[in-house]
C-alpha cells in the first residue's frame, strides 16, 4: 500500500475536523453512546450527519481519522487494509462517511469489528441503509441513531444562539399560556416559526442562501440516483419512475393514496408504486401514515402520504404550497421526531397511542373529533392555546 496515499488520507481527514466549529451542536449529539465500539447514524443528506461525525472527532482525545468511502481511493483498496495501516500506527478511533457506497461493507466492518477488539468506529450512512441487508450480521453489534432535520427549537438556536426550552406535549397541553406568555413575543416566535417552515430544516440553509431549494432538489435527487442505487440496486429506468412518483407526491400534498389510480397514471405495476413509496419513506424524503391494525409490509397500502417535511414543500413549487398543506406536513414531522404516529378512528393523528389530533385553521372545532377520548386541536394561525386547544408553533418546542 502507497504510504503517500494514507498521508493524503490523514491529511484530508485532519483538515475536515479542524474546519468544523464546536459552538453549536445538534441535540442528537448529547443522545449518542459515543463509548460503544460500532455507531450508526443514519440520515437524509443534507441533515447534518458528517459535521456531527467531525465535531465528536475534534472533540475526543483520542486520535483518530475520518475517512469517506465514496473516495477514489477505495476503488481498488480494501476499507480493512487502511484501518490496519492507521491501527499499527495507534489510531484506535474511525469515523465512516458513505458507507453504503462501499461494495460489502457489512462483511468488512464485521470483520474489523472482530478483528480489533479496542478500535471503535462511528459510521455514516443514508436513511435507506438496512443493516440486516448485507451479508454479514451487523444487527448485534450496532448502536443505530437516526438523525432528522433541524427542529424548530434547534433552528431557533442555530440562528440566535439563543436556546428554547422544550416541553412534553402533557406540558404543552398544561402550560400553553405560561409558554405563550414567556416567548412568543420576547423570542420573536411568530417571525421565526414562519421563516423556519420555509428554509430551516436542513441545516445546508446557512450556506445555502437563496439557492437553498434549489440545492434540496438536488440533493433529492442525489439521493435517487446514487443512495438508492448503491443500497437497493436500482437502475436509471427504475430511478426515473421514483422521480416520476416523487413528482406526483408533491403535487398532491398530504393524500389518501389510491394506489392503484398511481399505477396507471404512472404506467407501472401496483407493486411497483408501493415498493418505491417504501424507498422514498425509508430515504428520509416521504412520511407514511399507517393504523397500528395494518402490516408493516410493504405491500401495505398507507393511510396517507406526506413529504418529509414543510421546507420539500417549497422546494418542490412554492406556487403549491397552501396553509393546509403546511400544517398537515409540519405537525406530522414534529409529532414522529421521537414518538409513535399513527391513523385514528377519527381526526388526523394519533399520537403515542393516546391523543387523537385533529389539525385545521383558527377557526376548526371538535366537530371531528366527536366521541374521541383525548382529544386535542393543533391550529395553525393562533399564538394562545385553550383547555385541548393547541397553537402549532407549539410542537416547534416538542420533546
Amino acid at each position: 500500500m502507497n504510504i503517500e496515499e494514507l498521508d493524503r488520507l490523514k491529511e484530508i481527514s485532519l483538515r475536515r475536523i479542524n474546519n468544523v466549529e464546536l459552538g453549536y451542536v445538534r441535540k442528537i449529539y448529547g443522545d449518542i453512546e459515543w463509548s460503544s465500539r460500532l455507531i450508526l447514524l443514519k440520515g437524509c443528506r443534507g441533515v447534518g450527519k458528517t459535521y456531527l461525525l467531525l465535531q465528536y472527532l475534534k472533540k475526543a482525545r483520542s486520535e483518530s481519522v475520518y475517512l469517506s468511502l465514496d473516495n477514489l481511493f477505495f476503488l481498488d483498496t480494501k476499507l480493512t487494509d487502511v484501518i490496519d495501516t492507521f491501527y499499527k500506527s495507534g489510531i484506535k478511533l474511525f469515523a465512516l462517511d458513505e458507507v453504503h457506497k462501499y461494495p460489502d461493507w457489512s462483511i468488512e466492518l464485521k470483520n474489523i469489528y472482530d478483528d480489533y477488539p479496542d478500535i471503535r468506529l462511528i459510521i455514516a450512512s443514508s436513511s435507506a441503509l438496512n443493516i440486516l441487508a448485507g451479508s454479514g450480521d451487523l444487527s448485534r453489534r450496532l448502536d443505530v441513531y437516526l438523525m432528522k432535520g433541524l427542529s424548530f427549537d434547534e433552528y431557533y438556536e442555530l440562528e440566535t444562539g439563543e436556546k428554547l426550552p422544550v416541553f412534553t406535549f402533557d406540558e404543552i397541553l398544561r402550560k400553553h399560556e405560561f409558554i405563550h406568555d414567556q416567548y412568543y413575543v420576547s423570542f420573536d416566535i411568530a417571525r421565526r416559526f414562519s421563516a423556519y417552515l420555509k428554509k430551516g430544516y436542513y441545516p445546508i440553509y446557512k450556506e445555502a442562501g437563496s439557492k437553498y431549494h434549489d440545492r434540496l432538489l438536488a440533493e433529492i435527487l442525489q439521493v435517487i440516483d446514487v443512495d438508492m442505487a448503491a443500497i437497493f440496486n436500482i437502475d436509471y429506468e427504475s430511478a426515473r419512475q421514483i422521480k416520476r412518483l416523487l413528482a406526483l407526491i408533491s403535487r398532491l400534498g398530504p393524500f389518501t393514496p389510491n394506489v392503484s389510480k398511481m399505477a396507471r397514471d404512472l404506467s407501472m405495476s401496483r407493486n411497483s408504486v408501493l415498493k418505491y413509496i417504501d424507498y422514498l419513506s425509508e430515504a428520509g424524503i416521504i412520511n407514511i401514515l399507517k393504523s397500528d391494525s395494518k402490516s408493516d409490509s410493504v405491500m401495505t397500502k398507507p393511510d396517507k402520504i406526506f413529504l418529509e417535511n414543510t421546507n420539500l414543500l417549497y422546494a418542490f413549487d412554492a406556487d403549491l404550497v397552501n396553509t393546509g398543506t403546511l400544517r398537515e406536513t409540519f405537525v406530522y414531522n414534529a409529532l414522529s421526531e421521537s414518538h409513535s404516529i399513527s391513523t385514528p378512528f377519527r381526526g388526523d393523528f394519533l399520537f403515542d397511542g393516546k391523543y387523537a389530533i385533529e389539525v385545521g385553521g383558527p377557526n376548526k372545532d371538535f366537530h371531528q373529533l366527536f366521541g374521541m377520548p383525548n382529544a386535542v386541536l393543533v391550529k395553525e394561525g393562533i399564538a394562545r392555546g385553550a383547555p385541548d386547544v393547541m397553537p402549532m408553533w407549539m410542537l416547534g418546542l416538542l420533546l
